[in-house]
């Protein structure tokens, strides 16, 4: 009887289809502001603003974010650290 409740159980768990993943709760979601992005480019298909910068060096990696003009921080979203837009022109998530 064990047994035909385990197999049962496989085959349940086989047949329930996938599932879609969790979402990381260490970050934000795929595509939006502060997202991880592989290829920096102004006109990248990887982020809903269509900017991927690899401008923030503490970071390590590419990420999501959107032009801006330095010195005008108010028009970025508000990242970890307020609304900042570095230097080179590209708000800090």
């Amino acid at each position: 009887m064990k047994r035909i409740v385990l197999v049962w159980s496989f085959v349940l768990a086989a047949c329930s289809g996938d599932t879609p993943a969790p979402a990381d709760a260490s970050g934000p979601a795929a595509r939006t502001f502060g997202a991880t992005c592989a290829t920096a480019s102004d006109t990248s298909t990887e982020c809903d603003s269509g900017v991927c910068t690899n401008t923030f060096d503490m970071l390590g990696h590419p990420v999501c974010s959107q032009k801006c003009t330095f010195g005008t921080d108010s028009t970025c979203p508000s990242g970890s650290t307020g609304m900042k837009c570095n230097m080179k022109g590209y708000c800090k998530p």
